[in-house]
Order: C-alpha cells, then sequence, then structure tokens
C-alpha cells in the first residue's frame, strides 16, 4: 500500500498540492497591488507631481537669483588694480649732459625762457612731450645751445575730471625727485607709465613708489616724501603763478608760454616761431607776428571749447580742467 506523501501529486488526479496554490495565491495579490498603485499613479498620484514642480521651481529660481546678484556684483566692483601694468623704463629720456636745476632745464641765463604747464596724466601732454617728440626738439634746437631753458611747472587738470588726487601724487613724485636731483629722470619715468586714456589707478602712492625704486631713486628719502605728501603746498601755489603769468590763458595741458606770450597749439613750429621771435624780435617780424597771432587766439580760447585730449599726435588737444 502506498501512501501520497504532501507535495506531490498521487496516481489519481492533477491538482498541484497546497504549497502551489499558496504561491498562486500570492502572486495574484502581488498582481493585484501592482495595479492598485499603476492606478493610484494615474488619478490620484496628482499631489506628488505638484510636490515635483514646486520643487523644480525652488530650485529654479535660487539659481536665477544667484546669478543676478552675481551680475550686480561685478557690475558694481572697480576695475582691479592688477590691470595696471608693472612700470617699464621710458623709452625716451631727458640727456642728462644738459645742465639741470630742480624743474629747470638748460642754462639759468639763457636768453629766453619756455615755461611749460603740463599734468603728468595728461595724454595731450605726453603727446607733446614723447608721442610728437615737440619737447626732445626744442630741447636739443634751443636749450642744448643755450639760446632758452625749459622750465616744467605743474597745472593739475585731471583729477577734477574724476576726483582722484593721482595728478597731484605724481607730481609730489617728481618734486620728491627734485630733491635728489632727478626731476626730469622722473619726468620721464611718469610719462612713460601713465594710463593711455587718462584712467586712475596708475599713480597711486604705492605704484609711485615702485616707480621710484625702478628709476634708483634713494627709497629712504623718496618714499616718506610720496607718503607725506612734502610738496602739496608748493604745487597748489603753482596755480596762483600761472593764473598770474597767463590770466587770459584758458586752464589746459599743456600750455606753452614763451617770453611772457602763451603760445596757441603748442607744435614744435609754433613753439620755435615764437623762440626766434624772443631771441631776435626785429630779424624775425614773421615769427613776431605768428607769436602775437598765437597769444590773441589763447586769451580768446572759450574753456567749453576744451576736450579731454585721448591722442599721441602733434596737434593732441589741450586736456582741459571742466568749468
Amino acid at each position: 500500500m502506498t501512501s501520497s506523501r504532501p507535495g506531490r501529486p498521487n496516481s489519481t488526479g492533477n491538482k498541484a498540492p497546497p504549497t502551489s496554490r499558496r504561491s498562486a495565491r500570492q502572486q495574484r495579490l502581488a498582481n493585484r497591488e501592482a495595479n492598485r498603485s499603476l492606478a493610484h499613479a494615474g488619478t490620484g498620484g496628482s499631489a506628488g507631481g505638484g510636490m515635483g514642480q514646486i520643487l523644480a521651481w525652488t530650485v529654479a529660481a535660487v539659481v536665477i537669483g544667484a546669478v543676478v546678484i552675481g551680475g550686480a556684483v561685478l557690475l558694481t566692483q572697480k576695475p582691479s588694480i592688477s590691470a595696471v601694468p608693472t612700470p617699464y623704463q621710458p623709452g625716451v629720456l631727458t640727456p642728462a649732459d644738459i645742465s639741470q636745476n630742480g624743474t629747470t632745464l638748460g642754462l639759468a641765463d639763457a636768453k629766453v625762457t619756455i615755461d611749460l604747464w603740463s599734468d603728468f596724466r595728461c595724454t595731450a601732454c605726453f603727446a607733446f612731450t614723447v608721442g610728437s617728440d615737440t619737447e626732445s626738439k626744442l630741447v636739443e634746437t634751443y636749450v642744448r645751445t643755450g639760446k632758452a631753458k625749459l622750465v616744467y611747472h605743474d597745472l593739475l587738470v585731471v583729477d577734477s575730471n574724476d576726483g582722484t588726487t593721482e595728478s597731484r601724487d605724481a607730481a609730489n613724485a617728481a618734486l620728491c625727485a627734485a630733491d635728489q636731483g632727478k626731476f626730469w629722470l622722473m619726468h620721464d619715468w611718469l610719462f612713460a607709465n601713465q594710463s593711455a586714456s587718462e584712467s586712475p589707478g596708475y599713480f597711486t602712492q604705492g605704484r609711485l613708489i615702485q616707480i621710484g625704486q625702478l628709476a634708483g631713486m634713494d627709497m629712504s628719502k623718496f618714499k616718506p616724501c610720496i607718503e607725506q605728501g612734502s610738496h602739496l603746498d608748493q604745487i597748489k601755489a603753482e596755480l596762483a603763478q600761472f593764473q598770474t603769468a597767463a590770466p587770459n590763458a584758458q586752464l589746459a595741458t599743456p600750455t606753452v608760454i614763451v617770453g611772457g606770450v602763451v603760445v596757441a597749439n603748442a607744435t614744435y613750429a609754433n613753439v620755435a616761431a615764437a623762440i626766434d621771435a624772443a631771441l631776435n624780435p626785429a630779424a624775425s617780424p614773421s615769427a613776431s607776428a605768428s607769436a602775437s597771432a598765437a597769444a590773441s587766439a589763447s586769451a580768446s580760447a572759450s574753456p567749453a571749447a576744451a576736450s579731454p585730449s585721448a591722442s599721441a599726435s602733434a596737434a593732441a588737444t589741450p586736456t582741459a580742467k571742466p568749468s
């Protein structure tokens, strides 16, 4: 006699064993639960989708806010001083073999005095000094030969345009160099290292100290002279001297005065004609007439007609102080 063991079919039936029936039932329950979940996702699950959309919009708003704030910070930041180049040696140097005494170049007893009123930040002054070689030609033709002497004066103009003190501080640096008998050397270094657009940042006290060191100044004297502004009173007083020397002249740089007469449009030809007239007025009637015409034109010039210079041409427009 044989017996049927659980889990195996007997000899007479095709019925599944109990464990098989339970597995099938569990499978049906699992399928039913899966279908129920799918139905819930398709109908009642819209709330979950809404939460996802809210989260997505929140993240997007945070990202947009960060971009806007970052852009505002960049727009309001001042230009980095790192954009200002390291000072470099001038390509044009005032001849060291010509007599120098402070801000005067040439013999003290020269017959004609060329008074140059200038601003180390002024690009028209750069054009006069370096760009067109007007100054160097005058030095070679008239100063070296003892016919004239060149006297440099500070006339601060560019500071009034941007509210800084870098023209003043550069002028002070040149006078600090003059204390060491090196005004004209510093004059060359300053013009070589000015901004081509008269932008601030080029003549900060830190950069002026760096220029002085590269130019070979005695830094134990030069640095405190820069930091203390030792010559500021002298620089301020020069404005009054200009107004006395040329009461009808426009407050603009460069301004050239030869023998007490303002030379309008200070090209080499015009300044040379004024010097020739001052050297020998009887022998140079045309030169004298040219000098007189230059003075008349300067006296009638309107301050509103001047515009800041931006080019290094021979006839660069003088940089004018705003009224």
